[in-house]
């Protein structure tokens, strides 16, 4: 699957994907309502990553 940068579209909000983080990790992720990015993986999160790019 190919890889969508975040600034071209965002999927469908809850729905779980494959994220790949600024820090070069990759996890698993959703938008929530309000539009913002959800990283799974505490340790990620807890980190400071932001999301860059996404996949289903």
């Amino acid at each position: 699957m190919v890889w969508i940068e975040v600034t071209e579209r965002s999927p469908k909000p809850f729905a779980r994907v494959w994220v790949l983080t600024d820090t070069g990790r990759e996890t698993t992720g959703y938008v929530n309502r309000s539009g913002e990015w959800v990283i799974n993986c505490k340790r990620i999160r807890d980190s400071g990553a932001k999301v860059e790019r996404w996949r289903e």
